[in-house]
């Protein structure tokens, strides 16, 4: 990785990062034949073919991966179709989408793209995995079954927040069909509405102008008089009460007769005759004399409401304040918890720091080993496996062995015990038996002696990593080196930005004071000669030092064009040679295939 250097300005700047750091240099020549082109975190073996890691091929581990796919894309997750996108970019964009849709308030950001590094993918399952936690999903999920695309685990937790999106939508759609009829009936008039308003005004008119009995006549039954029982039927129904009224009061005035005055008060005796179904209605003269009254009181009434009104909003604002401050609180103590969090991931980061040091160590210290070694060395450690194998069955038949011929010789202690009388060759069995037991000893002491160098070997072969542990490591120091190498460049991106930044400040500076000076001196240099070429000397002066620092600042252009140019040479070069490198190695695999194809072919020969 290059350098960057800062630009010498008057202003201190920052230091930039001079040069890699030791991860990087230490991880460097173990990938020295790949590029690292934006960042791409995908791993390949030594022949440039795309590895899987950390996924458990099987079966029904596809199954579930289509059969989320398919929900995503019933759902309305249309992205998932693509087919130039990795199981990882499909699901964690649909699990994504999902919390979206659900319209859940969280406090994190869930932006999911494409171009993702290992760290960021990490956060992103982190944050998705408590916002579930948050959201009460009833499915656990850890972070690391989402990078490892454990589709078993991951498959009820999509059905589940499909459900959710899917029941959000109908509650929305609703919402919003609501919200338009409304908006509907704000701007524009419903004809069927409006029928249906005039068809029932119609039949309330019909109602109210229908005739209704509103008088009874208590003996109208006795009424013989054809004219007087037609007079007392209108006047029951309410009709030409008035009219008779006013005619009969009229004529009774102009006409002196007393007949005719007897027939005017007719009317008024049928009525009081009458039975009146309504005398228990309140009519609007009697409601209006009590309004007017009660008007001062009912007026208190209406201040009083209208101060119990403000008092109720006063307290309502009251709450609001109270709730607010609370809600204040709880953020702040978040905060302090926050930062609490951050100095705990910080004492964290150096201990990872550490650790990945004393990898890198370790790594130093296994690698020239490993490099050493040749096949005799391994068919030698294999060898010392096969005969600690054998040494160990023989001590276990051994060990049966010493127990047989202890318990015989058990017995025929116990047999001699038994007699009475002393043998002549007590003595010499005696003899035999310390011979016997100091072998005995001999035989445990080299069988010992045995085991502590089978087992020396047994950790020094245990000390030399395996394949499959090369390979990991070897996938871990890349994901690494890419982490680190993104972050060296996005540095880098920095210090340029700000180099260019300040300059252009200083640039600016100079030319505001150059037009302040340019302006103070304006007038003077108007109205005085000697003033006025002084000052266009001093002009000239300024315009050639403008033109000589644009003639250097193009100079130095130049100079930066020749360098990028130079790289991209070596840029070429170098991607030539990887291209050579592949091709070299796919044929020298296929050599290596053929030639265990013949070697296979004369050992059936020679058979």
């Amino acid at each position: 990785m290059s350098t960057v250097a800062a630009k010498p300005v008057p202003k201190p700047k920052p230091r930039a990062a001079s040069k890699p750091t030791a991860v990087e240099s230490g991880v460097g020549h173990i990938f020295e034949s790949r590029s690292n082109k934006g960042g791409d975190e995908r791993n390949t073996d030594s022949f440039g073919n795309y590895l899987k890691t950390d996924v458990r091929e099987n079966e029904e581990q596809f199954e579930k991966l289509s059969e989320i796919i398919d929900i995503l894309v019933a759902a309305g997750y249309f992205r998932a179709r693509i087919k130039g996108l990795s199981d990882f970019d499909k699901v964690v964009g649909g699990m994504c989408w999902c919390l979206e849709m659900s319209n859940i308030d969280i406090d994190c950001d869930l932006l999911f793209n494409d171009t993702l590094t290992i760290g960021q993918k990490i956060a992103l399952t982190e944050k998705i995995v408590r916002v579930l936690q948050a959201m009460k999903c009833p499915f656990r999920l850890e972070p690391h079954q989402i990078q490892g695309m454990d589709c078993i685990h991951i498959f009820p937790v999509i059905q589940w927040l499909v459900k959710k999106t899917i029941q959000f939508r109908e509650e929305m759609q609703a919402y919003i069909k609501l919200y338009s009829v409304t908006q509907f009936n704000k701007n524009h008039i419903d004809l069927n509405l409006e029928n249906r308003k005039m068809e029932n005004m119609i039949e309330t008119t019909d109602v109210y102008n229908n005739p209704k009995r509103k008088y009874r006549h208590p003996k109208k039954y006795k009424i013989n008089d054809e004219k007087m029982n037609v007079r007392t039927t209108l006047l029951e129904y309410g009709a030409g009460l008035m009219s008779e009224l006013k005619s009969e009061a009229s004529e009774s005035s102009n006409s002196e007769d007393k007949e005719t005055a007897v027939k005017s008060e007719e009317p008024k005796t049928i009525i009081r005759e009458m039975n009146v179904e309504n005398s228990f209605r309140v009519s609007a003269a009697v409601i209006g004399s009590i309004i007017s009254d009660k008007a001062e009181e009912i007026q208190v009434l209406a201040e009083e409401y209208a101060k119990r009104q403000k008092e109720m909003m006063e307290n309502s604002l009251e709450m609001r304040e109270k709730t607010i401050k609370s809600k204040i609180l709880e953020t702040k103590k978040a905060i302090e918890s926050a930062e609490k969090q951050k100095v705990v991931n910080e004492r964290d980061i150096i201990k990872l720091s550490d650790e990945i040091e004393a990898l890198k160590s370790e790594q130093s210290k296994v690698s020239p080993k490993i490099k050493t070694q040749s096949e005799e060395e391994i068919e030698k450690r294999k060898k010392f496996i096969l005969i600690h194998d054998s040494l160990q069955s023989q001590k276990e038949e051994y060990i049966d062995f010493c127990n047989q011929e202890k318990i015989r010789l058990q017995n025929e202690l116990k047999q001699i015990s038994k007699q009475e009388v002393e043998s002549e060759d007590e003595n010499e069995i005696k003899a035999e038996v310390e011979r016997e037991k100091e072998k005995h000893r001999k035989v445990k002491l080299l069988l010992a002696e045995r085991n502590k160098a089978v087992a020396i070997m047994q950790r020094k072969l245990d000390d030399i990593p395996s394949r499959a542990e090369l390979s990991q490591y070897q996938k871990r120091f890349y994901e690494l080196y890419n982490q680190v190498s993104a972050k060296h460049n996005e540095t880098k991106k920095f210090y340029i930005l700000y180099n260019q930044l300040d300059d252009t400040k200083i640039h600016l500076n100079k030319e505001l004071n150059l037009l302040n000076s340019i302006l103070t001196n304006f007038n003077q240099a108007a109205n005085n000669p000697t003033i006025r070429e002084q000052f266009l000397s001093q002009f000239e002066q300024i315009v050639g030092n403008i033109k000589q620092a644009k003639l250097q600042i193009e100079k130095r252009k130049q100079m930066e064009k020749m360098k990028k140019d130079q790289l991209n040479e070596q840029y070429v070069d170098l991607v030539e040679k990887q291209r050579l490198y592949y091709k070299a190695v796919k044929e020298f695999t296929e050599e290596c295939r053929k030639n265990e194809q013949l070697i296979v072919e004369l050992q059936k020969l020679s058979k």
